[in-house]
């Protein structure tokens, strides 16, 4: 029995229910003979009887079976890319399309698998399945090819019709130009025990592209800057080209037009230098498609001029003046988008403070180093040349190391180790460890983590540039233990070669909390902006720290005079990719809640995003939110600290936070037409199959098209009631209106 509710209950309710059956079917009844009265009782007890075996719910449990027959499947590419036509590997001398060569092999496996006795199902694919017939011909127009989500369908479309595959063998060209619609088709498929086969249809086809890159998507700048956008042209297989490059405003508005002539597979590297305007501003570049080019959607990209509308302040604190202190205080001073305030020790009792603007230094008997969180917060940047041991005391330490883990400050060591002796607590905020030495002359060489963060090769020449070799040596670099984990090395010194000594860790940065320490580990910069022979190369001296102050102050997680961050998980994606915001806040009082206002003409109209507030293990307010963009283009995001203020009354552009996710439209079906025989590799041997030759094919399914019975499948047990017959519910009706037409022939209510 399988009852209804629990047999302990059960039972007393049947019996307490038939006594009550009997009794009310008795006292209803004795108006009538006694023999009539006996028979209404026990037809009304026959009924309750009936309903209770339902209760009760009498049978068995009985194993459930089904056979699952075996099949293979045959996967034919139909996108457009099959219809190519090259060297046919079958008839030499002679060409056909790769549908054709495709269809030739499907004929022979159907052959085989005829005389083997094989079931197979056949099906085409480009960016979905669908099932044809074995004779039918494919035609190739697909729009775009997507062989892991078609996979993945023709899994469920035979599991659901109780079908088990033996295998599945894929013709194609191996171009995945979709992004898959599911992420975990290969563990799938093994899990099923379905291998995947594969034999790779064509091969390569000559490229045509003239393209056009942006090293860097988002530039900042102070106003009235001189600037350089970047951009980076390759010619592929279009021979020697002579082309136009030209930078466009956001209205169309042509700034400026180079000729750029391409030799074959040549990278060329353009640098606009102009004028950063009083807002923010997106700028166009682009050069014209070309006779014979496969892929157009590259000839054009958009960068944005992020314009900081306040000044970078900066403060100087030197306790050893040298030429390098002098020339770089006076530089910074000198720059318009710059407050700068430099304090150096000439003796225990006299030091010197100079502020922008300023040609003669305040004298004063005590240093001047702020003191007070406050006070520090008014900085952007705080620059230590040496014997900083005279400004720093273990309170302003600890000031110093909140300003930039909490405060998003930015700390430059700028002539080497910045103390004598050990400063322990100061240690947290150097991204190396010192050991006793120093080394003597050496040049300066960009590494190509340099490269990839922007610096070099964009902001500043790249490093295979003749400029890095031609500068004068420097000197009196410390003798480094360790460089600290996160710690990214921008550029290397390279000892002469008579010392044997290599390379050294010249230029570091390293991330702090919200906040950004950098180490330059040298003296002697000053000679190039000194030397004759150095200002023939241009003002590599200036070009150097402004550069590199200008990308530290990027690198913080906060802009200067901006108290709000904002940063995403990935500044270029593909159409369907979700991206992570991350916001931060650092200013006093209770913040407000921001929104993120995101733009892009591939939007109808502005979305707005109300992030959440997400914890934070120091205390600091954070917020995180995500939106996941579908079609191609710029999506420009900006910040908007109150949800309560429109736009046009928030606070001026460039006073907020922004950022550019550029997505980037998938490669077109007809872009690149070479067969990607890695791609069909990697996908059969994840799915437990491999990849075949056009050869190796009838031996290999001569060898694993074999006839399989059909499995038993045991889907478990399920219950079989006694009671689930016809008769149940017709004897149940019988006594139930033998006994009503009894009461009423009788006179009975």
């Amino acid at each position: 029995m399988n009852p209804v509710i629990s047999i302990s209950l059960l039972i007393p309710l049947a019996l307490m229910l038939l006594a009550a059956t009997a009794w009310m079917g008795w006292r209803s009844s004795d108006a009538v003979s006694s023999g009539l009265r006996k028979l209404l009782m026990g037809l009304r007890i026959a009924a309750v009887l009936m309903l209770l075996i339902f209760l009760f719910n009498p049978g068995e449990w009985r194993a459930v079976e089904d056979q699952l027959s075996k099949v293979w499947a045959v996967m034919l590419d139909r996108s457009s890319s099959m219809s190519v036509e090259e060297a046919d590997p079958a008839e030499e001398g002679k060409t056909s399309t790769r549908i054709a060569q495709a269809m030739r092999l499907r004929d022979r496996m159907e052959d085989l698998a005829g005389d083997a006795g094989v079931d197979v199902r056949f099906y085409s694919y480009d960016d979905a399945l669908k099932e044809v017939e074995p004779d039918s011909a494919p035609t190739p127009d697909g729009k775009a090819s997507d062989l892991t989500s078609s996979a993945d369908e023709l899994l469920t479309q035979l599991s659901s019709q109780g079908e088990s595959l033996s295998g599945v063998l894929v013709l194609g060209d191996g171009r995945q130009t979709s992004s898959p619609r599911h992420s975990n088709f290969e563990l799938r498929a093994q899990a099923l025990n379905v291998p995947f086969f594969a034999v790779p249809i064509g091969g390569e086809q000559a490229s045509k592209d003239l393209s056009l890159h942006l090293p860097r998507k988002t530039v900042t700048a102070f106003p009235g800057q001189q600037v350089q956008l970047t951009a980076v042209l390759l010619a592929d297989g279009l021979g020697q080209v002579d082309t136009e490059l030209t930078l466009s405003d956001a209205e169309g508005k042509p700034v400026e037009s180079v000729k750029v002539k391409l030799k074959p597979g040549e990278r060329h590297v353009h640098h606009f230098s102009i004028v950063a305007p009083e807002q923010s501003s997106l700028f166009r570049l682009m050069v014209p498609a070309r006779d014979g080019e496969m892929r157009l959607s590259n000839n054009q990209a958009e960068l944005r001029l992020r314009i900081l509308d306040e000044k970078a302040k900066v403060f100087i604190a030197e306790g050893a003046p040298y030429w390098d202190s002098k020339f770089l205080a006076q530089l910074l001073r000198q720059q318009k988008h710059m407050e700068v305030v430099s304090v150096h020790r000439l003796s225990e009792s006299r030091w010197f403070r100079v502020d922008s603007g300023e040609s003669k230094p305040h004298e004063s008997e005590v240093d001047v180093f702020p003191d007070t969180r406050e006070e520090l917060s008014r900085y952007d940047l705080i620059i230590f040349g040496k014997n900083s041991e005279h400004f720093l005391t273990p309170e302003r330490i600890a000031l110093l190391r909140g300003f930039v883990k909490d405060q998003g400050g930015a700390v430059l060591f700028s002539r080497s180790k910045p103390y004598t002796g050990v400063m322990p607590d100061l240690a947290p905020l150097e991204p190396v460890s010192w050991k006793t030495g120093v080394s003597g002359n050496f040049s300066m060489r960009p590494s190509a983590d340099g490269q990839t963060a922007g610096l070099f090769g964009q902001a500043l020449p790249a490093p295979e540039s003749p400029v890095w070799k031609s500068l004068p040596e420097l000197k009196d670099a410390h003798r480094i233990d360790v460089v600290k984990p996160f710690t990214r090395v921008l550029a290397y010194g390279e000892l002469g070669s008579a010392t044997g000594q290599g390379r050294f860790p010249l230029l570091m940065v390293r991330r702090y909390g919200q906040g950004v320490t950098g180490l330059v580990n040298a003296d002697g910069l000053w000679k190039w902006d000194f030397f004759p022979e150095a200002r023939e190369l241009g003002n590599m001296y200036q070009e150097f720290w402004i550069q590199m102050i200008h990308w530290m102050l990027s690198y913080s997680e906060f802009l200067p005079g901006q108290d709000y961050s904002l940063n995403v998980s990935a500044s270029s994606i593909e159409p369907g990719t979700p991206v992570a915001l991350r916001m931060s806040y650092r200013g006093g009082g209770q913040p407000d809640a921001p929104q993120v206002e995101v733009t892009s003409p591939a939007l109808d109209e502005p979305l707005r995003l109300a992030p959440a507030e997400v914890p934070s293990d120091d205390g600091r307010v954070k917020w995180g939110a995500s939106f996941t963009p579908t079609e191609a283009g710029n999506y420009q995001l900006r910040l908007i600290a109150s949800a309560d203020v429109p736009r046009d009354e928030a606070k001026p552009q460039g006073s907020m936070p922004e950022a550019v996710v550029t997505v980037v439209a998938p490669p077109g079906e007809m872009d690149e037409l070479s067969a990607d025989a890695g791609y069909l590799k990697r996908f059969c041997e994840g799915t437990g199959g491999k990849i075949l030759t056009a050869e190796q094919l009838e031996a290999f399914l001569k060898e694993q098209m074999k006839p399989v019975a059909p499995e038993q499948r045991d889907h478990g047990v399920e219950w079989h009631s006694h009671w689930m017959h016809w008769l149940s519910p017709i004897l149940l009706l019988v006594f139930l209106s033998l006994e009503w037409w009894l009461r009423r022939r009788n006179g009975l209510a």
